[in-house]
């Protein structure tokens, strides 16, 4: 029987992130966090996997979203009416979550009048990404890597959307804000800050790009009074459940609100073991499972890949992080670091093509390979 490579652990680290209450003034975005946005956006579009529909906050960043409804005869208000806009900003990490390692934030700004019985919200949202952890990869598995940095530009637009469903839908948001008083605060708590709600719907989403990888995703939660302490030891899986990993493959953990995160296996189970950051709060914990890597020439992972040439095309990577992509296509080993030099310019227009679905897989793959060949990129 296989076993399980483990690959990464990291230790109380969420590339997942969050929520923010509004800020101060706007900063706009790096040129890096520009295109990097642009990119996790256009592949982000083009993923076919089931997920909560978050159209309205992805229309938000190029069209205004204006809701407006009646209260009722006997409420404070007689009108209501939202005008929600989103942005890029400039990433901030003095702003992220305390003791995590933070991908992303969206931030609800509003600013809430109350004139003739009448409540304007004009909501200028901003997202962040930091492009620091989204483009290193912090030594992931690439595969993960491109699932993850999906992974967070979702849990973002949730933060999004679900306040935007609140404020459509009839409930409980629509009758406070009719009674709302002037000068009294809003409601902000849909956006779901304590990701009650985003971490299930994330972890589907991750689990389904997974899949299309030939790997999976486990989500394991552990509850305060589950541990001693704070200090636990819990079983999260066993390879007899998971046929297609009993061959071998590897595993990449991540998790929050755990310290000194670990997972070790034992007679085909997996164990993880740590201790609480918050002892009163839950930890959560994703095992990111890769199969087993075939031969170097069947080992093209054309979405990896594929996203290695968008972000080459774009000038987000090296000219050798894209010919390491490539010699996983060619199987060719990793050339040494200024190899990438003798790559021809007119390429990153044909990457950028394939990236954007204006030459299909065959195509890019089978020019790699005749360039190869020809040692022209070599």
């Amino acid at each position: 029987m296989g076993t399980l490579k483990k690959t990464v652990i990291a230790t109380s680290a969420l590339l997942l992130a969050g929520f923010l209450p509004a800020l101060g003034m706007y900063d706009p975005p790096t040129g890096q966090e520009q295109d990097l946005f642009d990119h996790l956006l256009l592949q982000f579009e083009k993923v076919d996997v089931p997920k909560m529909d978050v159209s309205d906050v992805v229309q938000s960043f190029t069209k205004p979203i204006i809701i407006d409804f009646p209260c009722r005869p006997n409420d404070t208000n007689n009108f209501v009416v939202a005008v929600i806009t989103s942005r890029l900003a400039r990433f901030d990490s003095a702003a992220a979550h305390e003791d995590q390692v933070v991908g992303g934030t969206y931030t609800w700004n509003c600013l809430v009048t109350t004139e003739a019985e009448k409540v304007t919200l004009q909501c200028n949202n901003e997202l962040r990404l930091n492009s620091n952890i989204l483009l290193n990869g912090t030594g992931v598995d690439p595969g993960i890597h491109s699932v993850e940095d999906e992974v967070v530009l979702y849990h973002e637009f949730l933060h999004g959307q679900l306040m935007i469903n609140a404020i459509k839908s009839p409930g409980p948001w629509r009758e406070e804000i009719c009674n709302k008083q002037p000068g009294a605060g809003v409601d902000y708590s849909y956006a779901d800050p304590d990701h009650i709600v985003i971490n299930p719907l994330q972890s589907k989403f991750a689990s389904e790009l997974m899949e299309e990888q030939g790997g999976d995703v486990i989500t394991k939660y552990v509850f305060p009074n589950e541990t001693r302490a704070g200090a636990f030891e819990t079983q999260v899986f066993r390879l007899a459940d998971y046929p297609q990993f009993v061959g071998g493959g590897e595993v990449t953990l991540r998790a929050v609100n755990i310290d000194d995160a670990k997972f070790t296996a034992s007679n085909s189970t997996v164990f993880l073991n740590g201790s609480l950051i918050n002892k009163t709060a839950p930890a959560l914990a994703w095992f990111y499972i890769s199969g087993p890597k075939e031969e170097p020439h069947g080992a093209a992972n054309p979405l990896f890949e594929k996203r290695m040439a968008g972000l080459w095309a774009g000038g987000l990577v090296t000219d050798s992080d894209f010919y390491d992509a490539m010699a996983n296509m060619t199987g060719s080993a990793t050339p040494p670091q200024d190899a990438g030099a003798s790559l021809p310019h007119w390429l990153k227009t044909v990457a950028g093509w394939w990236y954007q679905g204006k030459i299909d897989d065959a195509t890019f793959q089978n020019l790699i390979r005749y360039l190869a060949s020809e040692k022209i990129v070599s």
